[in-house]
């Protein structure tokens, strides 16, 4: 593909997600038969078809399908140098922010992230995902999501990260366990039955002896999809958990469970947003993480 083609990309993705050249055209605001020759270009560049006519519009081949993550990906890696030389305007705009987060901030922070927006920023929405993957690189390149909101990343990494807010971790259980009452030894804690939370694609858990050296030792005998998945498997069972101390105060109540200090000293657990570093400096990049540090704020008092 010569440089003077470079604009073949945002046809073809448009093709590609609206599966039908008229919608595409639509979209594009260039006429049919426009979108009809970009895309025998396209076809003669690729030696593929690309998409099959269809009763409805089109559908992409199996190669189409291979090379539409990356021409997504330039296509939105381009918008974003422009948005970042533009000025964001959260009055009138009607921008879709997509972040993916760990339950606890699913149900308590992203709440208050949309009140504070709803304020200054009608038009605004906010699409929230589970963390389904752990390869984080790739969705945020990919602009997947804005952002991802999560533990702090381990390892050497090239994403950004901003500390948002700081957990204490504590054992969660029924409140009227037979052996645990407002503490727990070491031997204890190890012979009891452990839920946790389970990594996706992984039989591990997001703890583990990277974080303390015994924790490897524990019997665990259910691995939950998320924090707040943990409490209905350890309500009134002789089961044990581990999860942030503010998490387990909001929902002793209506599970019955209690908080009971760690037998062991673990650091605090960091809640951090993590971006690629090419959405830095995009202005409405920015006014979405200063909301969430916001939030966060609200969130601590």
């Amino acid at each position: 593909m010569k440089n003077t083609e470079l604009n073949l990309i945002p046809i073809f993705v448009a093709i590609y997600e609206e599966l039908n050249l008229s919608k595409a055209a639509n979209r594009l605001d260039i006429s049919q038969p426009a979108v009809s020759k970009a895309l025998a270009r396209m076809r003669d560049i690729y030696d593929d078809p690309l998409f099959h006519r269809n009763t409805s519009g089109v559908e992409p081949t199996t190669f189409a399908g291979d090379i539409y993550p990356a021409m997504s990906a330039a296509l939105k890696n381009y918008t974003s140098t422009l948005n970042a030389s533009r000025d964001f305007d959260p009055k009138v705009t009607n921008r879709i922010f997509s972040i993916a987060c760990v339950s606890p901030a699913n149900y308590d922070l992203m709440p208050k992230v949309m009140n504070l927006i709803s304020e200054v920023a009608p038009n605004i929405s906010l699409e929230v995902h589970p963390l389904f993957t752990e390869d984080y690189e790739s969705d945020l390149r990919l602009q997947r999501h804005d952002l991802i909101i999560d533990m702090t990343p381990r390892g050497r990494t090239s994403l950004k990260y901003d500390v948002i807010s700081n957990e204490n971790l504590v054992v969660v259980c029924n409140q009227d366990h037979p052996r645990v009452d407002d503490s727990i030894t070491m031997e204890q804690f190890l012979e009891e039955e452990h839920v946790v939370v389970s990594r996706w694609h992984t039989r591990r858990s997001l703890l583990s002896s990277d974080d303390f050296g015994d924790l490897d030792q524990r019997k665990i005998v259910y691995r939950a999809a998320g924090v707040i998945e943990m409490f209905p498997v350890i309500q009134g069972s002789e089961r044990i958990g581990m999860l942030p101390e503010s998490t387990v105060n909001d929902f002793s109540e209506r599970y019955g469970v209690k908080a009971v200090p760690l037998p062991f000293d673990l650091p605090n657990i960091d809640l951090c947003m993590i971006w690629h570093p090419s959405r830095t400096s995009e202005s409405g990049h920015r006014w979405l993480r200063d909301k969430i540090k916001q939030a966060a704020k609200q969130r601590i008092k």
